[in-house]
């Protein structure tokens, strides 16, 4: 990373940071290093309420209306700062890196990560691990609210026949609401109640593909997805608000 562009991203930290001081009752942050990129794990706590997790810096409908329903009914939100790309991305031993980090929870789906970017090898999978053992202890027990934006990813991936469809325990799609828009869950009771409201949810098979997204780790808790399209601002929050 060129000298100009480290001071980019500092001076973008450090606006972020600032903005989290201000509007928040606490917010509190690690700094981790992965090779020669820092990343921030910032958690935003606005009282109590709902948890907030925010993995891929690009998707900014989606922290926006984290943020503004966390404000309004409380909440933590926990984002990663790094820079405004969807993917991290580090030097290490002179080497280039990149991962999704919603493809890090477990070590199958790093090395697929990795390998999808075409920079695998094997001595920065202990690094990212760490560097994933980190965002998970920064989320607290109870019910997860995943907050994502989408574009080529959508409900039409699990429907029958479709990539995804086996990974797909039970799905309802209403005409009358984007397919971009839609909640993922683990759990059946939070499937029954979306279902019931008229809105798109599948509910996760318990042996999805292990991907290493944050939905496979936490296949075993109450974890609710909550997917919408980029600029959907006003649908993602009236979803996030019944999350």
């Amino acid at each position: 990373m060129n000298f100009r562009l480290k001071i980019l991203v500092l001076l973008l930290m450090n606006a972020l940071l600032s903005a989290c001081v201000f509007f928040t009752k606490h917010c509190d942050y690690k700094n981790i290093y992965l090779g020669d990129r820092l990343v921030k794990i910032v958690r935003e706590d606005y009282g109590p309420g709902k948890v907030f997790v925010h993995l891929h810096a690009n998707e900014s409908t989606a922290l926006k209306a984290a943020r503004r329903v966390a404000r309004s009914q409380g909440g933590q939100v926990i984002t990663l700062v790094h820079a405004s790309t969807r993917d991290i991305e580090f030097h290490y031993h002179g080497r280039f890196y990149a991962f999704d980090p919603n493809r890090i929870y477990t070590r199958q789906g790093i090395i697929e990560t990795l390998k999808k970017h075409h920079c695998y090898r094997k001595e920065v999978i202990p690094m990212i691990e760490r560097f994933a053992r980190q965002v998970l202890l920064t989320i607290p027990s109870g019910k997860i609210v995943a907050v994502h934006n989408n574009q080529d990813y959508s409900l039409l991936d699990y429907l029958p026949a479709h990539s995804l469809s086996h990974d797909a325990h039970a799905l309802y799609y209403s005409k009358n609401i984007s397919y971009r828009n839609f909640y993922l869950v683990t759990q059946t009771k939070d499937f029954k109640r979306y279902r019931s409201m008229g809105f798109n949810v599948i509910q996760q098979a318990f042996h999805a593909k292990d991907d290493g997204s944050l939905s496979i780790a936490m296949k075993h808790r109450n974890y609710v997805n909550v997917e919408a399209g980029y600029h959907e601002l006003r649908p993602q929050m009236q979803m996030l608000k019944l999350a």
